[in-house]
């Protein structure tokens, strides 16, 4: 059914099986806030009227207020299986304006609401969606990130914020394909959550600590139990683990690949085993620290029967087994975060798997995760804790030079399966068992290693865990650290046009440049072996520090820096203002930043350049001033805050450049370079320019006269979004075109003569001036700077001393009533 409300024009958008639309505009704050407010008192169908749906249907009504970004705002409405009963594709909503659809949905069928955000903000105040159901509010929201997903008219079990509470000793029944079930301990101790014995087809448990974010993934991302055929009753399914009372569990029951069929339900039920019982004495060898009854065998340190320790291996075989080459299109933020891709659109990949054993007499124990634990990141990909640096996946060269792609991959680590041990440990309290494993597959996201921008060559691959023998929580020290290491070595071929990947079988062992096997010693930036040089750090004095961001910038403009692997942290072969904002950023924000529901990052790892190709933003000339001598810029940045850019400009002699931004959210000062071919914006502090949509003022230059008939863009050379990456930067070289170039102002410039030139100590700058007219000179640093300046210069000539000046280039701008003139003084 579809049918417009009677008072208010219907805007045909979206994609519908049924509905309707009103729009109306709002645009003062204050009228949202009163408007949400009566919604919320009244229900907007108390405020429109609104057509009846047909029997069995039930009267959705979805309110949507954008934001400033109403483009980035998409929403649907389907089915729990899956069929598409509305949809309004991102692009479809203008900025600022009250949105209200009716769509009528089944009355007797789960359904989900989903919203998205492509730039991953929400919806920011005074926006917000708000849902009705025949009348009443079931939703409201903001600040949703990425997405999220209501859930309504659901029965019991069908979704995962509908679950069905469940206790133990009692068999039931999951009667649809993915069934949500939630269970609350009274007791803390070993569990039994069991398929086994009660069905025929071949069934699969999940168990989470949130709805936020799992989704129906088939396989064990985002879970913190998990079994598919690891026990001894696969093809059914068990999990044995440490459950704590005061916690809620949301389990999850389905089938391998659809084995049940869909008239089947799948039995199910809990047991209690009982609490662990061991040796609580914290300061005895042999303590368990899940125990909560005391068998009374408690050893004391030394004692000759006290278990050897934990020892973590490493699988080869499991890995020399699962390696194979793939692609994957990479759009996704959280990726590059966590640094399991290194750069946007189709990646080529290596696909792995890993598994890691505790063949040790003691568990390997982590223990509880918290944000006041150091050892734990809360990872926004997959809503759960993650022990950080768990897995590290490592690419070196034929020379044993790390490699930049590899990542340190911080598993939820638990008792995935036993050989000899007993299950015990989850995501709630981390560890590995005596006997037991953990494993990722490689089908899961973030099992692999991205090659795209690596060269052909030979190369060995290690996937390594606890490489520096960390003790875990309890003080333990692993046995053995060279079983935590596992190599395959490979040879990359792009010959044929394609990337191929061979697998070297003879695969010597790896040795640091120091030849230390499986040593952690690198050659620093100058290929010194354990050497000191840092990154970034273009004074030499051995400290990263902001002058040397700064320092980028001067040499940028000036044209006066090489690329070389000490100096060029983005790794493109070129010197620009990205690397500048990339060692702010290093600065800023060092090794360890914590970003907001993503965990810690190292933002010092160079080279770090990434070229979002999801992200552009374009510069065009705006407005031409020629009585007052100006050009203003502007930029189109729908997808991306900007914290820096680089472009030039052709056909001028530039005087300064000022910023056109809001001075209250993007403070900068720009940056040029006499001559005009380069003008530079950053914040060093981090400050970013909004998005837009449209193109904004960005900013003015003033020029002092004019090279050519025409002034042009040129080069959109960078510009670094939010995250540190370079989007993909469009200049449409625009020009304008001018009456007359300023002769006298060329022909001044020419007559004007400095001597010496370079000059160590003093310089006289000569130039004609018959009728004794007043000028000025203005000395200025690589950065347009003024460091000088002389008035009422009524002779021919002017001495200038270098005093304090240290040696590099510099720049002068001589004017009088006639004209002015541009050049470059350089000190020795």
């Amino acid at each position: 059914m579809e049918e417009a409300f009677p008072a208010f024009p219907f805007l045909p958008f979206g994609k519908y099986k049924s509905g309707s639309i009103l729009t109306s505009s709002h645009n003062r704050t204050t009228m949202n806030k009163l408007l949400v407010l009566l919604f919320f008192l009244l229900g907007s169908s108390a405020l429109f009227a609104q057509p009846a749906c047909p029997d069995g249907e039930l009267s959705l009504i979805v309110n949507i207020r954008t934001d400033n970004w109403g483009y980035e705002t998409s929403w649907n409405i389907t089915t729990a299986q899956g069929e598409l009963l509305y949809e309004v594709e991102a692009g479809t909503y203008s900025d600022n304006t009250l949105f209200q659809t009716q769509v009528c949905v089944p009355d007797s069928t789960c359904i989900a609401f989903h919203i998205e955000d492509s730039f991953g903000d929400g919806i920011v105040d005074p926006g917000y969606f708000l849902l009705e159901l025949e009348g009443d509010t079931i939703a409201f929201g903001q600040d949703f990130g990425d997405g999220t997903i209501v859930n309504f008219n659901c029965q019991p079990s069908q979704s995962c914020d509908s679950p069905l509470e469940v206790t133990t000793d009692i068999i039931y029944s999951a009667t649809f394909d993915d069934s949500w079930f939630l269970f609350s301990p009274d007791s803390v101790g070993i569990y039994d959550i069991s398929t086994c014995g009660m069905n025929e087809c071949d069934t699969k448990i999940w168990i989470y600590d949130t709805c936020e974010g799992n989704g129906l993934a088939e396989d064990n991302a985002g879970t913190i139990f998990y079994d598919n055929d690891q026990t001894d009753c696969a093809p059914q399914a068990l999990i044995t683990s440490y459950f704590i009372p005061g916690a809620t569990y949301l389990i999850r029951i389905g089938d391998h690949e659809d084995a049940c069929p869909d008239t089947t339900d799948i039995n199910f039920m809990i047991s209690y085993s009982g609490p662990v019982v061991g040796c609580m004495d914290p300061t005895s060898c042999n303590y368990n620290p899940l125990a909560t009854v005391d068998n009374g065998e408690c050893l004391p340190q030394g004692d000759p029967n006290c278990p050897d320790g934990p020892d973590l291996l490493m699988r080869q075989d499991v890995l020399e087994t699962s390696i194979y080459l793939s692609s994957k299109f990479a759009d996704d933020e959280c990726l590059i975060e966590e640094g399991c891709m290194n750069g946007y659109g189709m990646r080529d990949i290596i696909r792995f798997s890993t598994r890691i054993d505790n063949i040790g007499e003691l568990d390997y124990y982590i223990g509880e995760p918290s944000t006041d634990n150091t050892q734990f990141t809360w990872n926004n990909c997959h809503n759960h804790f993650h022990y950080d640096g768990y897995a590290e996946y490592v690419l070196f060269d034929e020379n044993g030079t790390e490699i930049p792609i590899g990542f340190k991959n911080g598993f939820c680590v638990i008792d995935l399966g036993c050989d000899t041990g007993s299950a015990q440990y989850g995501c709630g309290n981390m560890g590995i068992s005596a006997g037991c494993y953990d494993e990722y597959w490689s089908a899961l996201e973030c099992q692999w290693v991205d090659i795209t921008d690596i060269p052909d060559g030979d190369y060995t691959f290690v996937t390594r865990v606890n490489w520096d023998n960390a003790p875990d929580k309890l003080g333990r020290i692993e046995k053995d650290s060279l079983n935590n290491w596992a190599q395959v070595c490979i040879k990359l071929d792009r010959s044929s046009g394609e990337v191929a990947l061979e697998i070297n079988p003879d695969c010597p062992p790896y040795f640091d440049c120091a030849g230390t096997p499986y040593g952690n010693l690198q050659p620093d930036c100058e290929g010194i072996c354990g050497g000191t040089a840092i990154k970034g750090d273009l004074d030499g004095n051995g400290v990263q520090e902001m002058i040397d961001a700064q320092a980028y910038v001067g040499q940028v403009l000036s044209e006066g820096l090489e690329a070389t692997p000490c100096n060029d942290l983005s790794g493109d072969g070129n010197i620009s203002v990205y690397d500048a904002a990339l060692l702010a950023s290093c600065l800023n924000y060092g090794k360890e930043h914590d970003h907001d529901g993503e965990g810690l990052h190292d933002h010092c790892q160079f080279p770090a350049g990434i070229n979002n190709t999801l992200d552009t933003a374009w510069i065009t000339i705006l407005d031409n001033n020629p009585e007052e001598q100006y050009i203003d810029i502007g930029l189109k940045n729908p997808t991306a805050y900007i914290n820096a850019y680089q472009f030039g400009i052709e056909g001028l002699m530039v005087l300064n450049v000022e910023s056109l931004a809001d001075d209250q959210i993007y403070d900068i000062e720009p940056y040029n370079n006499l001559t005009g071919s380069t003008i530079v914006g950053i914040s060093y502090d981090g400050l970013l320019l909004e998005k837009s949509a449209d193109f904004q003022p960005l900013c003015r230059i003033y020029y002092a006269s004019t090279t050519a008939d025409t002034i042009c863009l040129t080069d959109f050379v960078d510009g670094v979004n939010h995250n540190y990456e370079k989007v993909t930067s469009v200049s449409d070289y625009s020009c304008v075109e001018l009456v007359t170039t300023n002769t006298e102002d060329i022909d001044m410039a020419a007559s004007v003569l400095v001597s010496p030139n370079p000059f160590r100590n003093k310089a006289i700058v000569n130039f004609p001036n018959p009728n004794g007219l007043a000028h000025q000179l203005l000395l200025m640093d690589a950065n347009g700077q003024v460091l000088r300046q002389y008035d009422d210069i009524n002779t021919d000539h002017l001495l200038i001393e270098r005093n304090d000046l240290p040696k590099g280039v510099y720049f002068y701008r001589l004017s009088s009533a006639k004209g002015q003139a541009f050049g470059k003084l350089c000190i020795q």
